[in-house]
C-alpha cells in the first residue's frame, strides 16, 4: 500500500476507533497467518478516527448513500465536497444512473 492509513468514515460523527485498530489488528495477524512475522513498517501505520472533513447526514436513513458517495469521491481522490442537501437532490439519482449503465457516472 502506498499510504499504510486506515481511516474511519462516518455520516453520524461516530470515532470508530474501535474498528480502525481491530482493522489493524486483523491486518497484522492475517499478515503474521499468511507470510509469517511481524508486519513491515508496523510502526508507519496510521490510525484515523472521525474529522471535521466528513459530510455529517441530518436524518437516520441516508447511511448508505452516504457510504456510497464517500466510495465514489474518495476512489477519485476527490475531497468530500457533498452533504444532506446534495445526497437528497441529485446523489441518489447519480447512483441509480451509474447503476443503470453499469458504469460510475
Amino acid at each position: 500500500m502506498k499510504e499504510k492509513r486506515i481511516q474511519y468514515y462516518c455520516s453520524t460523527g461516530g470515532d470508530g476507533s474501535k474498528y480502525t485498530k481491530g482493522l489493524l489488528k486483523y491486518l497484522k495477524d492475517e499478515w503474521r497467518t499468511k507470510k509469517g512475522g511481524d508486519l513491515p513498517d508496523e510502526s508507519r501505520w496510521k490510525i484515523v478516527g472521525f474529522t471535521n472533513e466528513v459530510p455529517i447526514q441530518h436524518n437516520g436513513f441516508d447511511c448508505g448513500v452516504f457510504t456510497c458517495m464517500f466510495a465514489d469521491f474518495l476512489s477519485m481522490n476527490s475531497p468530500l465536497t457533498f452533504n444532506q442537501q446534495h445526497i437528497t437532490n441529485t446523489c441518489r439519482q447519480r447512483i441509480a444512473l451509474s447503476l443503470l449503465k453499469g458504469e460510475i457516472v
